[in-house]
């Protein structure tokens, strides 16, 4: 997928362990959860469709696995989740929750598609969700998700946090979910351990994201938390200098 049909693109499948969910229980767990109220048109079946200031929310039941395995190929790269690729394997089908609108605001977007997501996490039969490239265990993403709440951001919801090695054998962190905001991916890499370069991304990713940054070739980045990792930016990619 092109980088300007990622912009924007909040799309999620619940894996469900079997084919049902229960609409009414949804809204009433939307409400409960992030106090969005949520009209019920009988009209359009399984389906829910939801208007707020701007953005549409689309929920519906798909009766099947996710199409070409790439749910359980996905499973595989989460080192936070041993169970994740054999839990993935099991789903007959999944809950698809998009969130579409205007790209003025991507950031209210994506609070409302994981307020959405999370909420389908408490259907009886949902056992994970796969989202950018990576299947998450619900009581993680559901964790994560309650950050809304204090207004915090759920970073790691929204982006995930690749691990690697260069060819010395230094130990680096990659970015998966940037390109949805219209920010570029990032990758930091140092002889350092990888809680500490996480943590470092993270701050990073959490200023990009909140005060809506676009970094330039060549800046420098520190972090107060951090000073041994000093980075720089050029040709879309974060090092340690």
């Amino acid at each position: 997928m092109e980088k300007d049909n990622i912009k924007g693109c909040f799309v999620s499948s619940v894996l469900l362990s079997q084919n049902q969910w229960d609409k009414k229980q949804f809204i009433h767990d939307f409400k409960e959860d992030w106090g969005i109220v949520l009209t019920d048109d009988d009209d359009n079946g399984d389906v829910l469709v939801g208007m707020f200031s701007g953005m549409t929310l689309a929920i519906a039941i798909m009766p099947g696995p996710v199409p070409n395995g790439e749910a359980e190929h996905y499973a595989q790269g989460n080192y936070l989740w041993k169970d994740a690729t054999e839990v993935a394997r099991q789903h007959e089908a999944h809950i698809l929750v998009s969130v579409t609108g205007d790209q003025s605001n991507l950031l209210e977007r994506a609070k409302l598609f994981t307020r959405a997501t999370s909420s389908c996490l408490k259907q009886s039969y949902a056992t994970a969700v796969y989202t950018d490239g990576m299947v998450f265990q619900p009581e993680f993403y559901g964790d994560m998700a309650a950050l809304l709440q204090e207004d915090e951001l759920p970073v790691m919801d929204w982006v995930w946090f690749g691990i690697y090695r260069t060819q010395k054998g230094i130990p680096g962190i990659y970015t998966y979910g940037l390109r949805k905001f219209g920010k570029e991916e990032i990758e930091v890499y140092a002889p350092a351990d990888l809680s500490d370069i996480r943590d470092f991304l993270m701050d990073i990713v959490h200023y990009i994201l909140s005060d809506d940054v676009t970094l330039q070739d060549g800046e420098t980045i520190g972090s107060p938390k951090n000073r041994n990792l000093p980075s720089r930016l050029a040709k879309a990619s974060l090092w340690t200098a």
